[in-house]
């Protein structure tokens, strides 16, 4: 019986020191683990402190870029404007001498109805030169977008306005206008489109440096409304199609061009929901086509 008792508390003994080693065990490997554990959480801060860092240098970066943009969208848009500076002082001349002839004749006019009907020309002439300038200022304005509802048609017209004395007289270039047939109206900032589709006929223009004619369409394809843009020039090479859109790329001569033209306009288009396509063949010319979503994103109409 004794010899049993001993047995047992041997055995009891044995069980006791192996839970103790155990429980040593499970101690050590415990603070293992919150050793690991915290070395984990510190790794962890540091990586969040640098993603974190490298976020807002990220995101000053982006907002550099944006105002990056910004300036250059103004330069392509000035830059445009000191091209058609020869189509504009056309459009503002042509009123400014009629009325001076006017007010010169009412000077002279020896009867009220001659008087009359002289400044009757004069508001005419008057109104004509307002309208050129409101379109002036609207094309430069620098203003953040504004959608409204637009005709392709009256933009494409409002655009020319400023283009084509300048285009015939010293490129040379023919202006063939093919209008949809009814009203093809798009949700756009007005002014956006513009600028892209001055870029696109300057483009086209000096595409045919011995003079040609350049075709503008306008027309809807299902969801979509659009501007195409001919040239009757030499085309555009696989390799050089492939880089037409990036921004600074340009085929033209030193000095002669920025290679920002057809990339702010692919932005443009972007902005407001559209693209712009492009199809040529060598010896055969190119087709610029402005494609311009006929709603609103969203709209349920």
């Amino acid at each position: 019986m004794a010899a049993r008792n001993k047995k047992a508390d041997r055995d009891t003994t044995a069980r006791l020191r192996d839970l103790e080693i155990a429980l040593e065990e499970e101690k050590s490997l415990s603070r293992a683990r919150n050793t690991l554990l915290e070395s984990n959480i510190k790794e962890l801060n540091d990586v969040y402190t640098t993603l974190n860092d490298k976020l807002k240098a990220v995101r000053l970066r982006d907002e550099r870029i944006k105002g990056f943009e910004a300036e250059l969208l103004r330069a392509n848009k000035l830059s445009a404007l000191g091209e058609l500076a020869g189509s504009i002082a056309h459009e503002i001349k042509n009123p400014l001498i009629s009325i001076q002839g006017f007010a010169k004749r009412i000077s002279k006019a020896e009867d009220i109805d001659k008087a009359r009907r002289y400044s009757h020309f004069i508001d005419q002439e008057a109104g004509r030169l307002t309208n050129v300038l409101l379109k002036l200022l609207d094309f430069s304005r620098m203003d953040e977008p504004k959608t409204e509802e637009t005709d392709l048609a009256s933009l494409v017209d409002d655009t020319l306005l400023f283009m084509e004395h300048h285009l015939t007289r010293f490129k040379n270039v023919r202006l063939d206008i093919v209008r949809a047939s009814g009203p093809v109206r798009a949700f756009i900032d007005r002014i956006h489109i513009q600028q892209a589709l001055v870029n696109l006929i300057n483009n086209a223009a000096q595409a045919m440096p011995e003079g040609g004619t350049i075709r503008i369409r306008t027309g809807a394809e299902g969801p979509f409304g659009f501007i195409d843009v001919s040239d009757e020039g030499s085309g555009i090479d696989e390799e050089t199609l492939q880089k037409i859109f990036d921004p600074f790329f340009t085929t033209k001569p030193k000095g002669e061009g920025t290679g920002l033209g057809l990339s702010l306009s692919k932005k443009l288009l972007e902005a407001n929901g559209g693209t712009i396509t492009v199809t040529t063949k060598p010896g055969e010319g190119s087709t610029f086509r402005l494609l311009i979503p006929l709603k609103k994103t969203g709209d349920g109409q």
